[in-house]
């Protein structure tokens, strides 16, 4: 056996770095979900995240980081969710209580005074 074919390595061998889209998919996702990028923050997460996921695996040897851009694409449609039934609850508020039945009120009730004139 060569002993200096048993110990051959790289010298500059290159640890794979995390990619730059995935950790802004998971911050712009965190931030979709708070009130500062309510919805835009949620999208772009989203996108960056599928991005990243996808050159991540076309260069294994490059990057890492898919457990990043998958919690941001997680995140990022939790927070779309969230703006859903936000916009949801906000309308379901705001709507007035009487457009429910078009036939108008079930019952009529009719007030007659109490004191009907003083002397």
């Amino acid at each position: 056996m060569n002993a200096p074919e048993q110990q051959r390595s790289p010298l500059y061998q290159t640890q794979p770095q995390t990619h730059f889209l995935a950790i802004a998919s998971l911050v712009l996702s965190i931030l979709g979900m708070l009130p500062i990028l309510p919805l835009i923050g949620s999208i772009a997460g989203i996108v960056t995240g599928y991005i990243a996921r996808s050159e991540i695996r076309k260069q294994p040897v490059q990057y890492r980081g898919e457990g990043y851009a998958k919690a941001g694409i997680i995140l990022g449609w939790i927070g779309i969710a969230l703006a859903i039934l936000a916009v949801c609850g906000l309308l379901f508020f705001l709507l007035p209580v009487n457009t429910i039945s078009s036939r108008g009120p079930a019952m009529q009730i009719t007030v007659q005074p109490w004191i009907t004139a003083l002397p």
